[in-house]
């Protein structure tokens, strides 16, 4: 990559359960550059949110980092305090949630909750921070953001809610934007005026955004690229174009082969079998084994690397492997 602005290398989160340690991501590698749009997807349970969260420094009392480096700019996300890493949240890296109604505090005014995230990262007066949030509120497109500023979330709906939220992460014009499921509580309508802010945002401010989602309709409107998790690893990386045309890795090929087409009305709609597995029972080999249509002996014993594939990215599967594929065909 060029111009990164984010690089995680190996970040591997174990956390505890009644079973014991187990790692809920393993050896994760992604890269964000500046104003770029990265989609992570998968399955729930698939590991994206525990990597938001890392990135972050927010995941679970019960959950630890135990490997790997964050690198923001150069600098090691890991090895800064906490009391840095508070400086550095909201105001470098902000964080939108899945359901806008958690996300605010219900017994503040809407207006109160915008001032405050202005002020946590600004010396601004009460006022100057007012006028400040008003101009976010239009800048979100809510009509009357005088009125809202005033409304406590209940008053308000969903979509109204979320554009709040993503109000009080730009409240500072941070470099990096991760939003977490940010449109699986609105409705359809909601959803593409929400999606069509994001890439507004992103163009007027040359914002990054690490997008995670389960919707592969949102990757296809919103990612420059991909990265496919499964089981806590990242399985497959490239560009979106080369994610939907030419998918390498066969969960990825399995993803894709789930989206209902239009105007097919018979159509029987594929699945892919079985469940991801727990973080206490990974299986041997590589972790979609079990489920895939195409393993092999060696995908149940021994787990794949990161492999280059046909198109500008790479793929964890033996099917890459070209020593693999002589030895198969020989």
């Amino acid at each position: 990559m060029n111009d990164a602005l984010l690089k995680i290398s190996n970040l591997t989160a174990e956390f505890k359960t009644d079973k014991g340690v187990f790692p809920a991501i393993s050896g994760v590698n992604l890269t964000i550059d500046k104003g770029e749009i990265l989609c992570i997807v998968g399955e729930s349970g698939s590991g994206k949110t525990v990597a938001s969260l890392s990135l972050m420094k927010l995941i679970p009392a019960v959950g630890k980092i135990t490997t790997g480096e964050i690198s923001f700019e150069g600098r090691d996300l890991l090895k800064v305090s906490q009391k840095e890493m508070s400086l550095i949240r909201g105001k470098s890296i902000a964080m939108i949630f899945q359901d806008p109604m958690m996300a605010l505090d219900p017994v503040y005014t809407c207006g109160s909750q915008v001032i405050e995230a202005v002020r946590i990262h600004e010396k601004i007066s009460h006022q100057g921070a007012y006028d400040k949030s008003v101009e976010l509120l239009k800048q979100v497109g809510i009509p009357h953001p005088e009125r809202c500023m005033n409304a406590y979330p209940h008053e308000l709906s969903g979509g109204m809610c979320q554009r709040i939220s993503i109000a009080m992460a730009l409240s500072c014009n941070p470099k990096l934007l991760i939003a977490d499921e940010p449109t699986t509580a609105l409705d359809v309508t909601v959803q593409a005026q929400i999606l069509e802010l994001l890439k507004k945002i992103r163009k007027e401010m040359n914002m990054s955004i690490m997008l995670i989602t389960h919707d592969l309709g949102v990757v296809a409107e919103m990612a420059d690229r991909v990265a496919v998790m499964y089981a806590g690893k990242v399985m497959e990386e490239g560009d979106v174009r080369s994610i939907f045309h030419n998918p390498q890795h066969p969960y990825t090929q399995g993803l894709i082969k789930s989206i209902p087409h239009m105007g097919q009305k018979n159509e029987k709609l594929y699945s892919i079998s079985g469940t991801v597995p727990s973080i206490s029972s990974m299986p041997d080999g590589c972790r979609f084994s079990p489920r895939c249509p195409d393993a092999a002996d060696i995908c149940r014993q021994k787990e794949p690397e990161m492999m280059q594939a046909c198109h500008n990215g790479k793929a964890r599967c033996w099917k890459l492997d070209q020593a693999w594929r002589e030895g198969e065909t020989g």
